[in-house]
């Protein structure tokens, strides 16, 4: 293959490609060729690239670069591709950094799927060219090497599926925040809900998953905190940001749309959007107590959840072990409903949910009783939707 550069002065680079100042012009040059320039895919760039199978820090070689004998006074820099989903043509293609020797690492390929998607594990397709400014002096030249090709790529599964609300909403410490988990959508594995009174007033909440609050909310890392992006003119929905805004050092936080109302936010983080649903009934029923009732056929004895914030009296938590396999049921102020009180299970039969492998469910008054496995689990309930919620606990 032979690479040519045409016309210096034509331009540095046009607006999609602003890595370089406009230079001064100059008369324009009659066309240079360079012999002996080839840029081709590699196989791996030809088949799906596992970013789950890569360590932090390692580089695939997605394109064979040969780079032929430059003209005096000209060389080649800023080599990337630039890609965008096959699936979105008139989406803006993302730079992706590579090396001369034609390798992307894997921070660079995850930073190419997190612009256009969320961390759901499934491939995805783009539409990927390779580019480079040919430089001369004070000018540069947007230079296309090699026909446009697709690449294919997976991101890493998420370690654990649990996402947690920190703000006002909670009324919680960024200690507490694990105390507060999200509701995953069923048939959705990258959506969730939380339903409780919002103050509206700013600052509501933020998501964050376990993986983040556990490894990396020390150092203030807010990359991995899903914030607020670009509101609807309704403020009913809009768009979701991985990390701050663009020039901002913290996260936008979720805001309610109406001041002190019973919302249930959703997020979608495969879509990066979120809504706001306002509940019909502001009034719902308030318990003075949730608990857990059966444990080891002690139908007789309660063990509390409790509620954490003044203003979130319907989300209910508590860390439990339990010591064998066991069925149990939540129950509302240490009565069944003949005496006052209120009961939750789920499906048809005892034991159809078996909360120590799926961890979360919506449960009805009146059904029947959930299976529990031996563990420590984290236990949550929101007595408003009949959300529950069993996740384990490594003890150390």
């Amino acid at each position: 293959m032979m690479l040519a550069i045409a016309g210096w002065s034509l331009t540095a680079c046009d607006e999609s490609h602003d890595d370089w100042t406009q230079p001064t012009v100059y008369p324009q040059e009659p066309e240079v060729v360079i012999e002996g320039f080839s840029a081709t895919p590699t196989q791996v760039a030809e088949s799906t690239i596992d970013l789950g199978g890569m360590a932090d820090g390692d580089s695939v070689q997605l394109f064979n670069f040969v780079q032929g004998t430059l003209p005096d006074g000209v060389k080649l820099e800023n080599i990337r591709l630039e890609a965008k989903p096959a699936d979105q043509p008139t989406a803006t293609a993302a730079k992706v950094a590579a090396s001369a020797d034609g390798k992307v690492t894997k921070e660079e390929l995850a930073k190419l799927v997190y612009t256009f998607y969320g961390k759901k594990a499934t491939v995805r397709t783009f539409e990927a060219a390779l580019y480079a400014n040919a430089v001369k002096d004070l000018e540069a030249q947007l230079i296309t090497l090699g026909a446009p090709f697709k690449l294919y790529l997976k991101p890493e599964k998420l370690e654990d599926p649990y996402y947690y609300a920190y703000g006002r909403a909670t009324l919680s410490t960024a200690d507490d925040a694990y105390k507060f988990v999200m509701t995953p959508v069923e048939d959705n594995d990258m959506a969730y809900t939380y339903t409780t009174k919002f103050t509206g007033i700013g600052g509501d909440l933020l998501v964050w998953n376990i993986n983040y609050w556990t490894n990396d909310r020390a150092s203030k890392d807010f990359s991995k905190v899903y914030a607020q992006g670009e509101a609807a003119k309704d403020k009913m929905s809009g768009t979701v940001n991985q990390g701050p805004e663009e020039g901002k050092a913290t996260p936008t936080f979720f805001n309610a749309p109406q001041k002190n109302k019973f919302f249930t936010f959703t997020i979608d983080l495969e879509k990066l959007t979120y809504t706001w649903t306002l509940l019909e009934d502001q009034s719902p029923v308030e318990y003075a107590k949730i608990s857990l009732i059966g444990i080891n056929n002690d139908w007789n004895n309660d063990i509390d959840l409790a509620t954490y914030g003044s203003a979130n009296k319907h989300n209910w938590y508590l860390r439990y072990t339990f010591a064998t396999d066991t069925q149990l049921k939540f129950r509302a102020n240490h009565a069944w409903p003949d005496a006052g009180g209120a009961d939750w299970g789920y499906g048809d039969a005892d034991g159809a949910w078996n909360a120590g492998s799926e961890w979360a469910k919506i449960c009805t008054n009146g059904a029947k009783n959930i299976m529990v496995t031996a563990g420590t689990y984290d236990i949550y309930f929101c007595d408003i939707t009949g959300a529950a919620h069993f996740v384990p606990v490594e003890v150390e």
